[in-house]
């Protein structure tokens, strides 16, 4: 019975852990991600959640992650490098440069922040950033950590 209650509180701190995911406005969500993140808030109150669900939330939570700056560079000085040559990307990513033109972040998402990287790097050496090379493997699930086995419970808050 007492271990029961235990899985139920963490189910809740699970549960909590999704919707504020969910709720991250511009998080640049995958399709499937947001699908997976309303699906998973919808399950009833007394679902226990699996430990493949517990390590694609540690996944979707390291995507989430916020950054300020690149290897060095500010998430500005990012945004003036890529928009001085927007001209010469693909469509998409031109008005992927022109939508954070526009609002000119503090901070971006890991996997945004990897893509205005990636388009600084065919202009500037702007060279790589170890801190999100790890976020960003966390959310591919590349960290060995990620497969090992699952922790009997990890705090979502």
């Amino acid at each position: 019975m007492v271990k029961r209650r235990k899985k139920l509180l963490e189910a809740d701190a699970f549960r909590a852990r999704v919707l504020q995911l969910r709720a991250i406005p511009d998080a640049g969500w995958h399709d499937w991600e947001a699908d997976w993140l309303d699906d998973e808030a919808s399950r009833y109150k007394d679902y226990i959640y699996t430990d493949k669900e517990r390590v694609i939330l540690n996944q979707l939570i390291a995507s989430a992650t916020p950054f300020e700056g690149y290897n060095g560079f500010s998430i500005s000085e990012l945004l003036h490098i890529a928009y001085r040559h927007r001209a010469d990307l693909n469509e998409d990513s031109e008005e992927f440069v022109e939508r954070h033109w526009r609002r000119m972040p503090r901070t971006l998402r890991v996997r945004q922040l990897d893509r205005l990287a990636s388009l600084c790097r065919l202009t500037e050496p702007v060279g790589r950033d170890e801190e999100v090379d790890r976020a960003l493997r966390e959310t591919h699930g590349q960290d060995d950590e990620l497969h090992r086995e699952v922790p009997e419970f990890v705090q979502y808050a």
